[in-house]
């Protein structure tokens, strides 16, 4: 579609060869929170891996969008993610750019010192890096991929591998390689977060304290002012406001913007990024003439890019839904654990809806990363098969992280045995991960007690 004229437009592009730069046994498209762990864990179990990443460095929406805390690793105080996600954190935390002490396992990040720290893990793994680059095709010989193409200053280039793992986050390996995807009629708004300086942390400390059932605490009187606001139209719908102490007296990290968008459409994302940025600053202006905590903050930092939270799913080989997170089941093909709430922001609203804790971890089976047919790719992280509620707990970081981990030795496992994705052993694939530190048991799955239902925010008042 011509963005000028309306009219339904094509231009040919010439066919050309397009060189081969090099050949490896697994290629990660994406270096999110997800990505940077499937290519450490390929790289660890042998496979000669490559990690495709379009910005400078890895990280994902915890590097260029600032999500802090990465939730979550406990549960009621249960630790259900180990590993090497675990490990990433654990060298943050020797920098003092995570807290990884914290019951609730929503830990507070440094997106600078994590930006150091995954890229450490990954060089010392042997993971060869490509920044920079953006995946733009495939090719492909059946139904197997042989190639991905990527754009990037030195223009196309491709690179060739045995086995493939998706973790652009909007399946964009998977759709170009002709699997089935879906999308939700309404996809969860993407957020703006920011950190700002100069503000008074002391009188603000009552909203600094751990997780409670999964939630973070939210100002009561901050919250109803702002509500005010939005009801005058002064300010657009938000989100919590959730404040997060950033490691430092008189800086605090915050997610509150939020804005419905496709961020798998250029055009419309683009128009949210422009309006997530205007809103931006007047948001940090009214925090500072309503809140005296604020009166003298100052912007340090604003997300790169708005934080995404959903766009495509794969058509999996099995959809976690949500009876799989309030009644967890005994899945022989387990490769990461999940906790946390289901958590489903409204995008023509400032509420969560459908707000419910599970009283237990639950688990994630291998098939729900495997596209259906597929023999030499598999995903990882938010573009896995899910329904809405589903979704809404899985997508965290935290488990985005263990299910990178479950893919990179999947993968790597696939390149020394020939197991296809399609009918991989579970049992080595879970033996494996086990012996790297991954928490993958299914057998002790218990009848839960009834899962909590919350309907407002856990609000605390000053």
């Amino acid at each position: 579609m011509s963005a000028i004229s309306g009219e339904n437009v094509s231009v040919k592009e010439p066919s050309r060869e397009v060189p081969v730069a090099g050949s490896y046994d697994v290629i990660v498209c994406g270096g999110g929170p997800s990505g940077l762990i499937a290519a450490v864990a390929a790289a660890r179990n042998g496979a000669k891996t490559l990690l495709i990443e379009r910005y400078g460095f890895v990280g994902g929406m915890s590097t260029s969008a600032l999500v802090t805390p990465i939730s979550e690793f406990r549960h009621f105080g249960k630790q259900h993610i180990g590993g090497i996600p675990f490990e990433l954190l654990k060298k943050a935390a020797d920098l003092g750019g995570a807290n990884v002490a914290l019951e609730s396992g929503n830990f507070p990040v440094n997106d600078e010192i994590l930006k150091l720290v995954a890229q450490r893990l990954l060089l010392k793994s042997g993971v060869t890096l490509l920044y920079h680059s953006w995946f733009a095709d495939c090719a492909m010989e059946g139904d197997r991929i042989t190639h991905i193409i990527v754009q990037n200053k030195a223009g196309r280039v491709a690179y060739e591998a045995k086995v493939f793992v998706d973790c652009t986050g909007d399946a964009d390996l998977v759709r170009a390689a002709g699997f089935p995807t879906v999308k939700g009629d309404v996809l969860q708004p993407a957020t703006l977060w920011f950190q700002l300086g100069g503000v008074d942390t002391d009188a603000l400390d009552y909203l600094f304290g751990d997780a409670v059932d999964g939630m973070l605490p939210v100002s009561d009187v901050i919250r109803s002012r702002l509500l005010e606001l939005n009801e005058q139209d002064e300010i657009p719908i938000f989100g919590g406001p959730w404040i997060n102490k950033f490691f430092r007296d008189g800086m605090v990290s915050i997610n509150l913007l939020r804005e419905a968008t496709d961020a798998s459409d250029p055009e419309w994302f683009t128009r949210t990024e422009c309006s997530l940025r205007e809103n931006l600053h007047l948001i940090v202006d009214v925090l500072r003439r309503e809140f005296p905590e604020f009166r003298d903050c100052w912007l340090a930092k604003s997300g790169i890019q708005t934080g995404v939270r959903e766009s495509y799913h794969i058509v999996g080989l099995y959809k976690l839904q949500k009876d799989d997170i309030l009644v967890p089941k005994a899945f022989q093909d387990t490769i990461a654990k999940g906790a946390h709430v289901i958590d489903i922001h409204a995008s023509d609203s400032n509420d969560q809806n459908d707000l419910v804790i599970p009283r237990q971890e639950y688990n994630v089976p291998f098939r729900c990363l495997v596209p259906q047919g597929s023999v030499n790719l598999v995903t990882a992280g938010r573009c896995l098969s899910a329904d809405g509620p589903g979704f809404g707990s899985v997508r965290v970081m935290a488990t985005c992280m263990a299910m990178g981990q479950g893919a990179g030795t999947a993968a790597a496992l696939s390149v020394k045995h020939g197991y296809s994705m399609s009918s991989m052993n579970f049992e080595h694939l879970r033996e494996t991960l086990i012996e790297q530190g991954a928490v993958v048991d299914f057998d002790n799955v218990i009848n839960p007690e009834a899962p909590i239902e919350l309907s407002v925010y856990p609000a605390v008042r000053a």
